[in-house]
């Protein structure tokens, strides 16, 4: 018996996927609510936000559908949706084949070397030309795209779709006329020719003019689609009803099975915080199964996992069943420690799934709660959620203190607001981050300071010579012990190294942290009874302030490594924007139409770039972004930041 499988929606927003599987769940028979938007969020905005399942039988088979949100910032739920699926359905809208997310999703599931249909939908709407989007189709994506259905048009009216593979055509609400059969006819005899590609004994019998049965073809397009050769075109109008039934039939007919028999292994695809059942695990079992109280173990951490509460769809309603068998989605409930893309096997020693490649979040705001009352109920509400999240990280900056949140854009934090309101009940604020800019200096210089207080009874006694010198960039601190003739005694040299520690953290232009310093103490004096430890780290502390004054202080700025990849029309303009924010281009690769731009640009002239790209390139290009080093803020521009920068610090 073949298992269940599961299908994956992805597409751009406004194609249809959340529709067509609603109606798919209908068709299947599922009663009562179906809505697989389900947030509070999702419903308030009308578009899918998460990843959602849905699940239903058809012709005896269970089949779970997976629908991915339409947008480029929630790309990471494709990403998890088809680590998921057996079979991804592209919908495209007819009237606007091909839009950036159709592009993204398409790679995305090439990548993952995933059997794909592509499901064209809208074809009641007036401007709907099948053969139009299907050359759109065909001219933007990578694949053999065949037609499994003659969409039927009369005039602006979709009438349905004939069934190519079946005489009489199956129809929807038209008559099969002998103009649609001779068209029908025609295309059939394109599908069999790519068939035959597929199979041996198929060829054989096209070349030798024989007619082939209905289930040779469909035997050939199975293969031909589950290596990824074929790419089977269905039509239809969700909001009509025409083309549904036939995706669920084609999904069973040419699909593959869900998992095979060998031991318990699981992927664990998504993770999500339930406001009544807690944290949640989104697996696929990917052979076996899986009840409560199973063991298995994690294979990235080796631990060993206890499995508790197994949930499963019915419909659109998430239940108890505490069993779930291969093939099927799953949710666990109570799996703490367990990280998005882990392998969940029944042997220890087996190799995990490769890691779904996630894109990191470029997107960095810094967050503030409403009133200082809230900061920790925030803090804690952005660490949950951003555990769920690949995407999505909340951190505090060491440098400039702020809690900066990294996402894909905007409206994915604009999102994570709604979220922070509507469920932990703290309202937050969002503003551009400051930039971790750290300080240095340029030659070497000395100083001496003593320090000296008398008070009633012990007084405080330390004199130090310092002497700081320039490292290279990244090579940090030194200290460096160069007393002789124990002018300064040996238990007083640690509050030295302290003193100049303390210094290195708050430097003299604009009191950012002092790096690539050597400091050598040479020379010093003490008193055998006011001498401590606490008046030597006093001294080296200002000592060393009053060497930096004079050892050319300058400003580093962090310094980031772009990759940006976008279709060539934009290369030019994207190249120009670089080089405007002071960026430096390392090289450039072009394929496929896209080219892939590698840089290098300043922290500061990129805290607004994933606004400026989507508005450069109409959403098209994509971008990377990580840490490179710090360089030199250039000598014309430091005076100028400096202005700014003790004036943010008076406000």
């Amino acid at each position: 018996m073949r298992q269940a499988h599961s299908v994956c929606f992805v597409g751009h927003s406004g194609s249809g996927k959340t529709a067509l599987a609603e109606a798919m769940l209908r068709v299947a028979g599922v009663a009562g609510d179906i809505a697989l938007d389900r947030t509070p969020e999702e419903k308030n905005r009308k578009q899918s936000i998460d990843l959602s399942v849905g699940s239903c039988t058809w012709q005896g088979r269970r089949i779970d559908l997976v629908v991915t949100p339409g947008l480029g910032e929630f790309i990471e739920e494709v990403h998890k949706g088809i680590a998921a699926a057996d079979l991804v359905v592209l919908v495209v809208n007819a009237e606007k084949p091909v839009e950036v997310v159709t592009e993204q999703a398409w790679e995305i599931l090439r990548a993952a070397r995933r059997p794909a249909f592509v499901f064209v939908n809208m074809l009641d709407k007036p401007l709907a030309d099948p053969e139009a989007a299907l050359n759109a189709v065909r001219g933007a994506l990578d694949g053999k795209f065949v037609p499994l259905q003659l969409a039927v048009r009369e005039g602006d009216a979709f009438l349905g779709v004939a069934d190519l593979l079946t005489d009489p055509p199956a129809s929807g609400k038209f008559t099969v006329s002998d103009e649609i059969r001779a068209r029908a006819e025609a295309l059939r005899a394109e599908l069999v020719e790519e068939a035959a590609t597929c199979d041996d004994a198929l060829l054989e019998k096209v070349l030798a003019d024989e007619e082939p049965s209905r289930e040779e073809v469909l035997a050939a397009l199975r293969t031909g689609v589950q290596e990824g050769r074929l790419v089977p075109v269905l039509w239809g109008s969700v909001s009509e009803g025409h083309g549904v039934r036939e995706l669920l039939d084609a999904s069973l007919a040419l699909g593959p099975d869900g998992a095979n028999s060998s031991g318990t292994r699981l992927r664990v695809f998504s993770l999500s915080l339930d406001p009544y059942l807690g944290r949640l695990a989104y697996v696929k079992v990917q052979s076996g199964e899986v009840r409560d109280g199973d063991a298995l173990f994690n294979l990235t951490t080796k631990d060993k996992v206890q499995i508790r509460d197994v949930y499963a769809y019915s419909g659109a309603k998430l239940e108890k069943v505490g069993h779930a068998g291969g093939g099927s989605i799953a949710a666990l409930g109570k799996l703490e420690g367990v990280e998005l893309g882990a392998t969940l096997d029944a042997d220890p020693d087996a190799e995990p799934e490769p890691p779904i490649p996630f894109p990191k979040p470029v997107f960095v705001r810094a967050v503030t709660a409403r009133s200082q009352a809230e900061e920790e109920k925030v803090s804690t509400a952005l660490r949950d959620l951003s555990t769920t999240k690949a995407t999505l990280t909340f951190q505090r900056d060491p440098v400039t203190k702020e809690g900066l949140v990294a996402g894909m854009g905007d409206v994915q934090l604009d999102v994570l607001a709604e979220r922070l309101r509507t469920r932990y009940g703290v309202e937050i604020q969002y503003k551009v981050p400051k930039v971790p800019y750290r300080e240095t200096i340029r030659k070497t210089a000395t100083a001496m300071y003593r320090h000296k207080k008398q008070t009633g009874g012990h007084g405080q006694f330390g004199e130090v010579h310092l002497r700081i010198e320039p490292l290279p960039r990244g090579a940090g601190f030194e200290f460096v012990d160069e007393i002789k003739g124990g002018v300064i005694p040996q238990q007083f040299i640690p509050g030295v190294e302290k003193g100049v520690r303390e210094a290195l953290e708050e430097g003299v232009l604009a009191g950012f942290p002092v790096v690539d310093v050597r400091a050598a103490v040479y020379y010093g004096t003490y008193h055998e009874v006011d001498s401590s430890e606490l008046s030597f780290k006093i001294a080296a502390r200002t000592a060393f302030k009053m060497a930096a004054e004079n050892a050319e202080p300058t400003l580093l700025e962090p310094i980031m490594s772009l990759s940006v990849t976008t279709p060539d029309a934009f290369t030019g303009d994207i190249i120009s924007d670089v080089t405007s924010r002071r960026g430096r281009i390392l090289g450039m690769e072009a394929e496929g139409g896209r080219t892939t731009i590698r840089v290098e640009v300043p922290m500061a002239e990129t805290l607004s770039y994933a606004l400026d790209l989507k508005a450069l390139t109409q959403g098209r290009a994509t971008f990377q972004m990580s840490f490179a080093r710090y360089d030199f803020v250039p000598a014309q521009l430091q005076e100028r930041l400096l202005v700014q920068l003790r004036a943010a610090d008076a406000s």
